[in-house]
C-alpha cells in the first residue's frame, strides 16, 4: 500500500512497477503472499538498527507476521535472539531460531536485559523497554500504543534529541530492491514464511476478528481466487 494511504481489501489493486517482484522459487502463492511485510523487518534490523553479529536482540511480538521474520533475520545476522510471545507460540519462536523464547504475560521489562537492539511490534511501554538498551543500543518500533498515541509519539521524538539510546520509527514503503533482498533470504534457506490461517475473500471479517483477538502465528492470508 502506498505511503500515507489506509488499507483495504479488494480483488484488484494498481501498483507501481518498482513495487513488484517475482515470488521466491519453491513457494506457492499463499506462502509468497505471507512474505512482503518481511521487508519491514529487513529495513528495521539491517538498515535502521544496523544489527551486527554477536549482538543481543529482543523481538517483541516474535510470533507475529513481522516478528516471526525478525527472529529469523536476527539469527541470520548472527545475533543472540530473545523473543517475547504468547505462551502457546513459544515453541514456534524457538523453531524459528530464537535462542530464548519467553511468555510476555509473565515476563516484564524488569526480568530482561540488557540488549543491543530491540525490535518492537507491540508499541506499548516504550520507555520501560528502552531502558533495557545497553549503551549505544538501538530500538526500532514499527507501531505505537493506539490508546496513548500522543504520548508514544512524543516519547519517540524526545528519544531522538535526548540520550544515546534512541527509538527509531519508520513507515515501510518497500521497493523492488527490498523484495529482491527478501527473496534472497528465502532462497538461501535463512527465512521461511509462517502462515497462520488462509481465509476466503468472503470471510475476511473473520480474518480481522482473528487479528484483533491476538495470539497470531505468522500471517493471516486472504485467498482471492
Amino acid at each position: 500500500m502506498p505511503r500515507g494511504v489506509f488499507g483495504s481489501s479488494a480483488e484488484f489493486v494498481v501498483v507501481r512497477p518498482r513495487q513488484l517482484a517475482h515470488a521466491p522459487a519453491g513457494l506457492d502463492l499463499v506462502q509468497a503472499a505471507a512474505l512482503p511485510a518481511g521487508t519491514t523487518a529487513i529495513t528495521a534490523l539491517r538498515d535502521r538498527a544496523r544489527l551486527r553479529e554477536g549482538e543481543r536482540l529482543l523481538v517483541r511480538g516474535a510470533a507475529g507476521g513481522i516478528g516471526s521474520v525478525a527472529v529469523q533475520l536476527g539469527r541470520a545476522y548472527g545475533a543472540r535472539v530473545t523473543g517475547l510471545a504468547g505462551a502457546r507460540n513459544l515453541d514456534l519462536v524457538r523453531d524459528l531460531g530464537a535462542d530464548e523464547a519467553l511468555d510476555y504475560a509473565t515476563t516484564g521489562p524488569a526480568d530482561l536485559g540488557p540488549f543491543d537492539v530491540i525490535f518492537d511490534s507491540a508499541g506499548t511501554d516504550l520507555g520501560a523497554y528502552r531502558r533495557l538498551l545497553a549503551p549505544g543500543g538501538r530500538m526500532v518500533a514499527i507501531t505505537f500504543d493506539t490508546r496513548n498515541i500522543v504520548s508514544s509519539l512524543s516519547y519517540v521524538i524526545a528519544s531522538v534529541v535526548f540520550g544515546s539510546r534512541r527509538v527509531r520509527f519508520f513507515s515501510g514503503n518497500p521497493t523492488h530492491r527490498l523484495f529482491a533482498d527478501l527473496t534472497g533470504y528465502v532462497e538461501s534457506g535463512a527465512l521461511r514464511p509462517v502462515v497462520d490461517t488462509v481465509h476466503p475473500l468472503a470471510g475476511i471479517a473473520g480474518a480481522h476478528r482473528a487479528l484483533e483477538a491476538g495470539g497470531v502465528r505468522g500471517k493471516h492470508v486472504v485467498r482471492i481466487v
